[in-house]
Formats: C-alpha cells, structure tokens, sequence
C-alpha cells in the first residue's frame, strides 16, 4: 500500500513537471466581471430563445418540410405547408425552453463565481 501511494506521487510531480500549464487564480476583479456577464445571460437568454431561436427553429422546420422532400412533385404542397403552421407552436416552445435552460447554466455559474471570491478560488 505504501508503495502504491508512493508511485501516485511520484507520477503526481512528474506530470506536473512535464506539463507546461501554469494555473493562476482568478482575481476579484475577474470574477466580478464573469458575474456581470453571467447576470446579463441570465436575463437575455430567454429573451434570444424567444425571439431568434425560436423563429430559426421555424423557419427550418418550413424548409425541411416543405421544401426538403426528396420526391420534386411533393415539394411545396399545401399540406405540407398547412403542416408546418401546425408545428409552429412546438418549434418556438422549444427555442424558449433552450433560452431558459442557458439561462439557469448561466445562473449556476454566476453562483459558481461568487462562492470562488468568498473561499479564495
């Protein structure tokens, strides 16, 4: 068992050595920074889910379904054009959801920061 945690150690300090990445610890500053952007996502992201997201998620699901058949005769048929107005709700559902969730990953972090100035991160 010794020397088990002997070998760990050594292979420890020979990584370090080897490896030419030097880790510095972020300054107040820097995380007051990252917090402030991160507290603009949090209030923004919806608002892109809404508003960009979710028509580009329509605006792709038009054409895909109307004009990305394989067959050309069915390429800009009523029905599929009647369809995709059908789908219009779900795809801009999802594009708010994925505002939202960037949102909370946004949140996460800026708590993530603020612990880091307390505990000296």
């Amino acid at each position: 068992m010794r020397l088990i945690k002997q070998l760990v150690v050594v292979l420890v300090v020979i990584i370090g050595i080897i490896t030419p990445y030097k880790v510095y610890s972020y300054s107040v500053r820097h995380h007051l920074i990252n917090m402030g952007k991160d507290v603009v996502k949090v209030v923004s992201s919806p608002l892109y889910g809404m508003f960009i997201k979710g028509p580009k998620n329509i605006k792709k699901a038009y054409q895909d379904e109307v004009w990305g058949r394989e067959k050309k005769e069915k390429r800009g048929l009523l029905r599929y054009k009647l369809f995709v107005i059908w789908r219009m709700p779900g795809e801009e559902i999802k594009g708010i959801i994925d505002g939202v969730v960037e949102s909370v990953d946004a949140g996460v972090h800026f708590l993530k920061e603020a612990i880091s100035i307390f505990f000296s991160d």
